[in-house]
């Protein structure tokens, strides 16, 4: 990862306090990494954002899949073909979620089926070509493998490539990078 570039370096701090925040809520994290996106160039900013929308507020909501998630990051890119895309990290009490990859089809299969009414599609990391980048169960003392979370998965999910330029001509802002909300420190 580039450590040079401001808006970089803004994304991996918020990243790393996503994941930080994670192991204050459990002593074991399930980190869940999916891809996002759409069949037959079905996609559009608004409609990929829509779904994100939608996806995000779900996880807050949908007791079925997301009961202990306990946050999440998500990643908006605009690929070489123009189709829109997105990385997502979701981030599940290790405690009470025991089958990362099953969990991982949950959402894509969510995603897929129930967000984007059979236009979607999805790619779960969560298997074993991806198992030396640390997605899974990780202990919150296990620093070698938190250390390559954010190196590899987090630093993946911060890059600047394929980001999304306003093209319309408005000084519309593109969020391309979301986070669920991190804990606020208690003032003493």
């Amino acid at each position: 990862m580039k450590k040079d570039n401001r808006k970089i370096q803004r994304r991996y701090k918020q990243g790393c306090a996503v994941i930080d925040d994670a192991f204050k809520a459990d002593s074991k994290v399930v980190f869940i990494r999916i891809d996002l996106y759409y069949r037959d160039n079905k996609s559009s900013l608004d409609k990929i954002n829509k779904d994100l929308n939608k996806l995000n507020v779900n996880s807050h909501t949908k007791p079925t899949i997301f009961k202990d998630c306990i946050n999440y990051i998500t990643k908006l890119e605009k690929g070489d073909n123009d189709n829109y895309h997105a990385h997502a990290l979701f981030t599940f009490k290790g405690h009470n979620v025991r089958n990362h990859k099953y969990k991982a089809e949950q959402i894509g299969k969510y995603w897929q089926d129930s967000i984007t009414k059979g236009d979607g599609c999805y790619y779960n990391c969560n298997t074993e070509k991806y198992d030396k980048y640390y997605l899974g169960t990780i202990h919150r003392n296990d620093t070698e493998a938190i250390n390559s979370l954010k190196e590899n998965v987090l630093g993946y999910l911060c890059k600047d490539e394929q980001s999304i330029k306003n093209n319309d001509g408005s000084d519309k802002k593109i969020k391309e990078f979301r986070c669920s909300a991190v804990a606020k420190k208690k003032q003493a």
